[in-house]
């Protein structure tokens, strides 16, 4: 585990104990947020990575004040994992469109797909035009590369580079709005 990345005995020890202490409360706080049991315990190695680079800034491992800085370090994890994971579906960066189709929406879940629909129009119509006309001909269009290339008078790279822009642009922007 990340354990071995740790040189000094006393402060592997010291990530040993904190782990094995906080990891169970860690786990629920990131399952919280993320409702995936994988995913929870990805949030709780990513957050020992960070863990092990502030460990200068925990005195004691069984306090309050230790228990409060790794649960914040996970949730903020938690939430980043979220925002790129929720981000990254929305724009069609990633293939969960089967997984989503087939799961059971509840009327919670259409709302916060409706607004994060809308939060997403509006960093798409923020975009500059050059960026936005090739990204609405490649999503709401489904034209090809190639076919961008033709009708905007553009090289295909062109049109790859500036949806690569676009799509940079759009998360940025997104995740701006999301959980803060």
């Amino acid at each position: 585990m990340f354990f071995a990345a740790i040189s000094d005995k006393d402060d592997r020890l010291k990530v040993e104990r904190l782990y094995y202490m906080y990891r169970k409360q860690m786990y629920n706080e990131a399952f919280s947020i993320l409702q995936d049991k994988h995913l929870a315990e990805d949030v709780i190695s990513e957050s020992f990575i960070r863990i092990i680079n502030n460990l200068h800034k925990i005195d004691e491992n069984d306090c309050p004040r230790t228990r409060n800085f790794l649960v914040i370090i996970c949730r903020n994890v938690a939430k980043d994992i979220y925002r790129k994971r929720h981000t990254e579906s929305i724009i069609g960066i990633t293939d969960d469109t089967e997984s989503e189709l087939t799961s059971d929406n509840n009327p919670s879940d259409i709302v916060i797909g409706k607004e994060s629909a809308k939060r997403l129009a509006e960093c798409i119509s923020q975009l500059d035009p050059k960026y936005r006309d090739i990204f609405i001909l490649r999503r709401a269009y489904n034209m090809s590369r190639e076919d961008i290339a033709k009708t905007v008078g553009i090289s295909e790279e062109a049109v790859k580079k500036r949806l690569q822009r676009a799509k940079a642009m759009i998360l940025k922007e997104y995740s701006k709005e999301q959980i803060k």
